[in-house]
């Protein structure tokens, strides 16, 4: 067996040192977004076209969603949405929990449909610009 050599060592240092600097970065940015209970709204979309917006609230209410792609049912309550129920051969979208601060999602890919939770008042949105040209 070949022993690390000290540059194997130094390479694998560097890397896990980019990839925590690249999740650090994006982990404060989502934790300075500043918004108060009440003004979160999950945007649902199907197939990649937008669906329903709804306003994350405290009270409870059931999102029925049936489409030709599948069935799902979501429950806004405790300013957050969670997905309940999926027709999915494999519901992993059951497993995603309890969403409640912007960029997350639920994906359901059988059923086409992805649920983000987003700030419509923040000032700084780039979600909308082009990130990369190949």
């Amino acid at each position: 067996m070949n022993k690390m050599k000290r540059g194997d060592f130094i390479i694998i240092v560097l890397v896990l040192l980019l990839a925590g600097g690249i999740y650090g970065v994006k982990w404060l940015d989502v934790r300075g977004e500043h918004y108060e209970q009440g003004d979160l709204q999950a945007v649902i979309t199907i197939n990649g076209k937008p669906y329903q917006t709804v306003t994350l609230t405290k009270e409870e209410q059931t999102l029925d969603i049936q489409t030709k792609y599948g069935h799902n049912i979501l429950k806004v309550y405790d300013y957050g949405i969670q997905m309940t129920y999926s027709d999915a051969p494999l519901p992993i979208a059951l497993d995603m929990g309890f969403i409640s601060r912007p960029k997350q999602q639920i994906i359901c890919i059988p059923a086409r449909l992805m649920v983000e939770v987003v700030n419509p008042g923040s000032s700084i949105d780039n979600d909308d610009e082009l990130d990369a040209v190949i």
